[in-house]
């Protein structure tokens, strides 16, 4: 099982915002859309970076404007990667390791789609309740 056939089995829907937008378009894209996070991406859109909701707890924990600052400098740019080929177990590994719940799946530049861990859970439960009987 790979990462590949993880984003096969969800509807297919990448969501990203341009770096030079307020915060609270990427909030507002998120709660319409009732997604955890989202791409952030530069003016070739090519990923940047990720805003999650990780990110609004330190927006407002800093008492940074939502409707003043663009993602560009709040957004994570020390981004983890993962390919569609990787396999589920190293991939929750590397995860797990650096304590990270979205992972931006890309190819060749390109970003193929976000993996959450709730994502993962509902592709692996089946699986896992067949083992258990």
């Amino acid at each position: 099982m790979t990462l590949g056939n993880v984003i096969k089995s969800k509807p297919l829907i990448i969501m990203s915002i341009k770096n030079d937008q307020k915060i609270s378009g990427a909030v507002k894209m998120m709660a319409e859309n009732n997604i955890s996070g989202v791409f952030v991406v530069d003016e070739n859109d090519k990923l940047a970076g990720i805003f999650t909701e990780r990110d609004i707890v330190r927006c407002a924990t800093e008492k940074i404007s939502l409707k003043d600052e663009t993602l560009g400098n709040i957004m994570r740019t020390d981004l983890t990667t993962f390919e569609p080929s990787m396999a589920l177990s190293s991939a929750i590994a590397l995860a797990m390791r650096k304590k990270i719940r979205h992972l931006p799946v890309v190819e060749d530049d390109g970003i193929v789609g976000m993996i959450t861990f709730r994502d993962l859970i509902k592709y692996l439960l089946p699986e896992i309740l067949y083992m258990t009987k």
